[in-house]
């Protein structure tokens, strides 16, 4: 069998009732249209759906969401992880460009309505889309950039999940094969406890920092690895008791971070 005649990760597009999901461009009918563009290698169509679905917004420095952008992040979620789908870097980028503007939560109205319930939708998606794909991915790349994008996107998921999902990271942080990796995933799993966005104050300091660091290009530092986990240490969830911290500091300073920078984008 050929990856083509496996599911499509766009399974499920028409059941869709996209006359009800409005773009960010005022039509009902283009984004089911871009997404099956994207599995069929059309170029331009990521540059659209972006205009579409997280456009910059027209009065503010933040992202715009509407009706049909939580509608399609399971397909993008889907297309992303298929290793059959051409421009795959760039649909991920256009995900975690999704994923951002949930990280930062609702700063002004788009189109007319306070898009906290979209962005809610979004993150919910996220939680709930795939997630065993992207920790298959977070233990194969060698790219420490997009290790790192998938650990941002996990966290902000569970901000939107019911537990299961910080459980799952918390594991990945067990089964770590080094110390580069366990660095990471730390950091991961410390955002992942910051919960959804919330207006920035200096108790949040703590959380713009390891995001700083989620988001970094190229591959941070040892020196700016090593801050971002001794916050990540101090912000561990309540249920990791002290002795694991403590042992997990021990095992994180073994050996030498490495990153994965030198090694060249999969996908």
């Amino acid at each position: 069998m050929t990856a083509r005649d496996e599911p499509s990760p766009l399974a499920g597009l028409d059941a869709v009732d996209w006359s009800l999901r409005w773009d960010c461009a005022g039509d009902v009918d283009r984004v089911p249209s871009l997404l099956r563009q994207l599995w069929t290698g059309s170029s331009g169509a990521v540059g659209e759906l972006r205009k579409r679905l997280a456009p910059d917004h027209s009065l503010h420095t933040c992202v715009a969401v509407r009706d049909a952008t939580p509608a399609a992040v399971p397909f993008l979620v889907r297309l992303a992880q298929d290793k059959s789908t051409p421009k795959r870097g760039l649909v991920l980028d256009l995900l975690l460009r999704i994923v951002d503007a949930v990280a930062d939560g609702p700063v002004e109205t788009c189109f007319g309505r306070w898009p906290e319930a979209w962005l809610t939708a979004c993150g919910r998606a996220l939680s709930g889309t795939g997630v065993e794909e992207w920790f298959a991915l977070l233990d194969s790349t060698r790219d420490g950039d997009r290790r790192r994008d998938v650990l941002r996107l996990l966290a902000i998921g569970c901000w939107f999940d019911s537990g299961g999902l910080v459980f799952r990271l918390w594991q990945s942080v067990l089964d770590a094969p080094d110390a580069g990796h366990l660095a990471e995933r730390l950091i991961g799993l410390a955002y992942a406890t910051r919960g959804p966005a919330r207006a920035c104050d200096d108790t949040d300091g703590w959380a713009v920092q390891l995001s700083d660091w989620l988001e970094q290009r190229p591959y941070p530092s040892s020196a700016d690895t090593g801050d971002a986990v001794s916050i990540a240490l101090r912000h561990l969830p309540g249920w990791i008791d002290t002795g694991t911290v403590d042992a997990l500091a021990d095992l994180v300073h073994d050996e030498p971070r490495s990153g994965g920078a030198d090694t060249p984008r999969t996908g």
